[in-house]
């Protein structure tokens, strides 16, 4: 009787794992990520079996990190996250189809904070700011339809001012050295 209980448990057993087995199965071939995705000549990613535009979330490894996105009806649209092999942040932001929008941030392998700014429509707008590895402030100033624009601040690494740069549209008015009035 004890023998017949014990291969009844190791029937059960196999035939329970059988069917976990095959429900994963069915369930990751159901799902849109299991058909794969590819890019057309139109720039939507698609699904590759039925060539129609994809919504979810992609995940790959590009030069030695992992990039997440979400798309929508074939566009990124949503978070985008890059991250080093040892799952530290390199990059995080806003896409819009396909294109770059609102605040991103940028990471040192360390996972310290290396820079942080905005985009619109893919062109760099707005406040931009570089940290040292220290996080002292490196650089700040502003963008203007992609092209620095107005005063830039250029600090040492204990983050003191050392320097001040005029932009117009992307061209050095002047320069000023911290604790000089004279222009260069």
């Amino acid at each position: 009787m004890h023998i017949t209980n014990s291969y009844r448990a190791q029937v059960f057993l196999l035939l329970a794992t059988i069917a976990i087995g095959i429900y994963t199965l069915i369930s990751i071939s159901s799902s849109p990520e299991s058909f794969g995705s590819a890019t057309n000549s139109d720039g939507l990613i698609v699904k590759q079996l039925t060539n129609e535009p994809f919504s979810g979330i992609v995940t790959d490894t590009i030069a030695n990190k992992i990039i997440t996105y979400e798309v929508k009806n074939g566009l990124k649209h949503g978070d985008l996250t890059i991250s080093y092999l040892n799952g530290k942040k390199a990059i995080t932001g806003k896409m819009l189809d396909n294109k770059n929008n609102g605040k991103w941030y940028y990471y040192y392998p360390s996972g310290k904070l290396e820079s942080e700014g905005f985009f619109k429509n893919d062109i760099v707008v707005d406040n931009w700011t570089w940290y040292y590895q220290n996080g002292n402030k490196m650089e700040e100033g502003c963008f203007s339809n992609g092209k620095r624009d107005g005063i830039w601040k250029l600090y040492n690494e204990d983050g003191d001012l050392k320097k001040s740069i005029i932009y117009n549209k992307g061209n050095v008015i002047s320069s000023f050295d911290s604790g000089s009035s004279k222009s260069s």
